[in-house]
């Protein structure tokens, strides 16, 4: 795998089940492994969907970032070509904050980060990312939850 620029971990996408993944800003594509699903009776409440995740940071942190995607149930690969904007939601003062890829194609790729992040330092490296590979990268305030977009994403299965 070429370098990562930075590493997306614990992230969260669906609806039911949820989705854990890792997302991966690589120098060819987005990488994205989703490596298990959850409930919310039976994973969030139980917190195993922070078990799962402190144990793919272990997987990496001995292995690699490849390592999420070869243990991923569901590995996605965006190319920059493809990748138009990528949004950056701070989560507001209860909310969890959120990256959104919009591909131009189908609803955006939507994930809740769950994991601590600094999401300024975030939007600089994907800033200086984007302007190399050809993608604009917005910092919105709130929670980025939209009812009608949530259920596009729902009926493709984003």
């Amino acid at each position: 795998m070429t370098t990562v620029h930075a590493h997306v971990h614990h992230c969260m996408t669906g609806t039911t089940p949820l989705r854990i993944a890792d997302v991966l800003f690589t120098d060819d594509a987005v990488e994205i492994g989703e490596y298990a699903t959850v409930t919310p009776m039976f994973g969030i409440v139980t917190g195993g969907h922070r078990e799962r995740a402190a144990e793919m940071a272990a997987r990496c942190a001995e292995a690699g970032p490849t390592a999420v995607l070869d243990a991923a149930e569901r590995h996605v690969s965006i190319p920059y070509a493809e990748v138009e904007t990528i949004r950056l939601y701070e989560g507001g003062r209860f909310g969890r904050p959120k990256l959104a890829i919009d591909t131009g194609e189908g609803p955006p790729y939507g994930y809740r980060i769950h994991a601590p992040v600094e999401v300024a330092a975030l939007r600089d490296v994907l800033t200086d990312l984007g302007e190399e590979k050809g993608f604009d990268v917005e910092l919105v305030a709130g929670v980025g939850f939209s009812p009608r977009e949530s259920l596009r994403r729902f009926l493709v299965d984003r």
